[in-house]
């Protein structure tokens, strides 16, 4: 699906917030970059391998603990998410955030895995998974946009303190979001029935 959408020609970049495999091994993501004909911009989720981050490298698609610029936008990032469910990348928050804030610059693009406490963090139970450390990052520097990904029942757009935050939701699920960068952030949600 993401392949198709990449071809389309109507986007200038692709961001991915992580989970490439659930507990999988690189080759998958390894394709599956290969596949994408445009930009890519992606961290590490708590599901994939630690090797995950070198894939990402190898492949110029990594902005795991980068900051770079890209069509005049400055984007920064980092992946993971915080300890707690036994999965392959798990990072302290106080670390996530020391690491996130040593990259992040202001009025730019965050990308991050964990979402940012009580930013579309929410679980089917009602428990928040968020970073409060990335909160903290996003209200120091104020990015204009915030993408994360790992709560996946948490699909949405949140803003705070003009920050817009973005959840796209579960890929294995059919769902993305395109946003236009402007004089202000358009956010729309997508859901495509999926060819099994």
């Amino acid at each position: 699906m993401l392949a198709e959408v990449a071809s389309s020609g109507s986007y200038d970049a692709m961001v991915v917030c992580g989970d490439f495999t659930t507990f999988g091994t690189t080759e998958f993501t390894e394709t599956f970059l290969k596949r994408l004909k445009l930009r890519i911009f992606a961290v590490p989720g708590n599901c994939d391998v630690p090797e995950t981050v070198s894939v990402l490298e190898g492949a110029n698609a990594s902005i795991h603990n980068v900051r770079e610029e890209f069509m005049g936008k400055r984007f920064f990032g980092f992946g993971g998410a915080l300890p707690g469910g036994g999965t392959p990348f798990e990072i302290e928050d106080d670390i996530l955030e020391r690491s996130l804030r040593s990259v992040a610059v202001k009025d730019g693009i965050m990308i991050t895995h964990c979402p940012a406490y009580g930013m579309n963090d929410l679980t089917g139970n009602g428990r928040h998974l968020g970073s409060k450390g990335i909160l903290r990052v996003a209200n120091e520097f104020k990015p204009i946009l915030a993408v994360s990904g790992h709560v996946h029942e948490s699909r949405g757009r949140t803003v705070s303190k003009d920050t817009v935050f973005v959840n796209p939701g579960a890929a294995k699920n059919g769902s993305y979001a395109s946003v236009r960068l402007g004089e202000s952030v358009d956010v729309e949600f997508h859901e495509v029935q999926l060819r099994r």
